[in-house]
């Protein structure tokens, strides 16, 4: 019987970086000529897939749906994520997970984009909460078994970055192998040649427009730039609440008419004003790595990060700030000394994280556990 190797990732649909992963690996897989099994929670549309990332998904993949009737959050959630990897595993000789962030007994590969387990959730010690909520305490049992139980060396354990790694050292005590997520050269190949209008004086930043994004920086951070400055903010909407916040603050800040929000924008859209764009702003505090950066790199923007996380390990220190008024100050100067000579210094900073590179790193690594 061959080989069948299942990827696991249940919110396919939602089109992020973790997404982009799983399909990633999925995809290097088949190419290699594996038996692929993709597990969503959704009717996987490889049409939306090309739409949002430029890839078509291999046509040699069988894709099986995992039905969810609770959304990917919360305490529900945490154990109907157990109940389907375990389910999928069944269906399958080798099994990837890329969305769980946990180390499950019965998975093989895990491409963790930050661990469940860490410092800001939970003790090291007995009875491991930091911040007692129902939710952590319902998850007392998965924190028990992975941390005494499981045994990292017998599986191939993958972080998105230094940070992340360093992070599941810190609260697990144990090793794993780094391997930077990819972008999609692609959608973006289009856009890499395009000449930058240096009259735009615009300043892009893409996330899910989710509570956790911190994005009310973006227009705190506005109210301090110089009034020919704009901001776009590109994203798929994930929390009207916080997307009518957002509204709210700009209108308060009095910058309306130079932040401007793009919900649910496509793939072409989000290449167009990155192509605009001068610079790239991004406002998490933390981010584990931030592939949205790196897309905005290859386009030529200048990324104005937070000088924290994972983003440290590729974006250069003269880009980072620590205060609001830094990235103010930052983003000022930059925007009025862009040019391509700039441009092409971060262009090959982000040629690093290829979807090529990332194919052949997994394949090495792949081969040397499971082969």
């Amino acid at each position: 019987m061959p080989n069948k190797i299942g990827v696991f990732c249940p919110t396919l649909n939602v089109y992020g970086g973790g997404e982009y992963v799983a399909i990633a690996i999925a995809n290097t897989l088949a190419r290699n000529n594996r038996h692929v099994i993709l597990f969503s929670s959704d009717k996987i549309n490889p049409k939306d897939i090309k739409n949002y990332f430029g890839e078509t998904l291999h046509p040699n993949i069988e894709t099986l749906q995992q039905p969810t009737p609770f959304s990917p959050r919360g305490l529900a959630d945490f154990y109907q994520t157990i109940i389907h990897s375990y389910i999928a595993k069944s269906k399958c000789n080798t099994f990837i997970d890329a969305f769980s962030n946990c180390v499950f007994p019965w998975t093989e590969i895990t491409y963790i984009h930050f661990p469940y387990l860490n410092q800001y959730a939970f003790n090291k010690s007995f009875p491991y909460l930091n911040n007692p909520r129902i939710n952590q305490a319902g998850t007392l049992p998965q924190v028990i078994l992975e941390k005494n139980l499981v045994d990292y060396k017998k599986r191939l354990v993958l972080a998105n970055s230094y940070y992340t790694a360093d992070e599941i050292k810190k609260y697990s005590g144990k090793s794993v192998e780094v391997l930077y997520p990819p972008f999609s050269s692609s959608i973006l190949g289009m856009g890499r040649d395009a000449a930058k209008d240096c009259q735009a004086n615009l300043v892009a930043t893409v996330s899910r427009l989710d509570g956790n994004k911190q994005l009310e920086r973006i227009p705190q951070i506005a109210a301090q730039t110089n009034q020919n400055i704009h901001f776009a903010v590109i994203g798929r909407l994930c929390s009207q609440p916080t997307f009518n916040h957002l509204q709210a603050l700009t209108k308060k800040l009095d910058v309306t008419n130079r932040v401007h929000f793009y919900p649910n924008a496509s793939a072409e859209q989000k290449i167009e004003l990155l192509k605009k764009a001068q610079i790239y702003l991004h406002t998490m505090v933390g981010e584990h790595f931030g592939i949205s950066i790196v897309e905005a790199m290859a386009l030529g923007c200048l990324p104005i990060v937070h000088d924290s996380g994972g983003m440290r390990e590729f974006v250069p220190e003269q880009y980072r700030y620590k205060t609001l008024e830094e990235a103010a100050s930052k983003i000022s100067n930059e925007i009025g000394n862009w040019s391509k000579g700039k441009a092409e210094e971060v262009k090959i900073i982000a040629d690093s994280f290829s979807l090529s590179n990332f194919s052949g790193q997994f394949m090495k690594l792949y081969s040397k556990y499971y082969d």
